[in-house]
């Protein structure tokens, strides 16, 4: 059936036809070694048929195989582009020869001897919803997957509105007196979509599943003060006069105006703070130091700096990918998979085994899981919520 279904669906992706089921079943076929003769056959015909008017730049090959898979909503088919033809040839190349950095596969363009499908019968979906939780100053709550848009509460003269969008925005009435200095904490679960929070001061945070944030309702005093668990990006508001501070464990973040990432899962092996824009002090009992643009603290006791680390790897939480070096280990991988799509992971034996690549948070687990088993490095079981990994 395959040796029909691979040049028909090959012929209709080239001709912009494919439909989304179709494209997926394309690329499980890609994966099959057995394809491998016929795909390249099948690729030869259509390169030789195709002009070429211009190379292909190093890296493109990816980030067509991105759009291939993946297609940002609204956007035609990446093959609908004149002059484009060959270069998605070389790209669906990369689907057989090794699926390139898209799948895991550790750019060393292999073939694994067998591909092991994953079978879920009730397969886990993205997070299609906010699950955050809002506790209020005076202990009561707000659960945002079930309140609706508009004013949530007035706490002295600070109105907390929930957006359309599920944006969480902290209002200050104009001339009203300074409100006293009170607290709410946002907590993010495992399972939800990423939180976008607007503080009073008009500082930004983005939050990360399975993440916390203290904050004032309004800041007064000489400082602006929060404190999180778990992972949180920041673009804080310009105010000389009141620096911003996060405290996580012990370690505190001095700003005045920047863009950073926070990452201080406890289940990690140390807090990460990177910073994106401006500059920021760490302090913790153990050291002081000073963060440049594109550096990152890696803190335990002592605080090691890493410069020119690689950005959009850091932020890919927020812009919604899973982006691993080639050194993550089967641990740091299946960390963030068990904090996106809410399951717990046992592991069966030692993979000693690393991967690297890309892929969207927005699919469903079983095709993380497939992508995996893929490498021919790991094998995935689902009994429910749990994941149980084996060599």
């Amino acid at each position: 059936m395959s040796n029909e279904r691979l040049p028909y669906l090959f012929r209709r992706y080239c001709a912009g036809t494919c439909s989304p089921e179709e494209r997926k079943e394309l690329a499980l076929l890609c994966l099959l070694p057995e394809n491998q003769q016929a795909l390249e056959k099948l690729m030869e015909t259509h390169w030789e048929q195709t002009p070429l008017e211009k190379d292909m730049p190093a890296g493109e090959g990816d980030l067509i195989l991105q759009n291939i898979l993946h297609p940002p909503a609204g956007d035609p088919p990446f093959i609908s582009q004149r002059g484009w033809q060959r270069w998605m040839a070389a790209a669906s190349i990369l689907l057989i020869m090794g699926l390139g950095s898209y799948f895991f596969l550790l750019r060393k363009k292999e073939i694994p001897e067998k591909v092991v499908q994953t079978i879920i019968s009730n397969d886990i979906t993205p997070p299609a919803a906010n699950k955050a939780v809002i506790t209020l100053s005076d202990g009561s709550k707000l659960y945002l997957d079930s309140t609706g848009s508009g004013q949530l509460a007035m706490q002295d003269n600070v109105k907390l509105v929930k957006l359309a969008n599920g944006q969480i925005l902290y209002k200050t009435e104009d001339g009203k007196p300074a409100p006293k200095l009170q607290y709410n904490t946002l907590y993010n679960p495992r399972g939800s979509k990423v939180v976008y929070i607007k503080l009073a001061d008009g500082s930004q945070v983005w939050l990360n599943a399975e993440s916390s944030i203290q904050y004032p309702v309004a800041f007064t005093g000489k400082e602006r003060k929060v404190s999180i668990t778990g992972e949180a990006y920041f673009e804080v508001a310009h105010n000389s006069a009141m620096p911003f501070k996060v405290i996580s464990g012990k370690t505190e973040v001095t700003v005045l105006g920047t863009h950073f990432n926070v990452n201080a899962y406890t289940d990690e092996a140390n807090t990460k703070v990177t910073l994106l824009e401006g500059a920021i002090q760490l302090k913790n009992p153990g050291a002081n130091r000073i963060l440049r643009p594109g550096e990152q603290a890696q803190i335990t006791d002592k605080i090691v700096v890493t410069a020119n680390v690689d950005l959009e790897e850091v932020m890919a939480w927020k812009t919604g990918k899973f982006i691993f070096g080639e050194k993550a280990d089967i641990e740091t991988v299946m960390r963030q998979v068990s904090r996106w799509y809410d399951v717990d992971i046992e592991y069966q034996g030692k993979v000693t085994s690393h991967f690297g690549g890309t892929i969207s948070r927005q699919v469903n687990i079983s095709e993380v899981l497939n992508i995996l088993e893929a490498t021919g490095r790991v094998k995935c079981k689902v009994e429910g919520k749990k994941i149980i990994i084996t060599p």
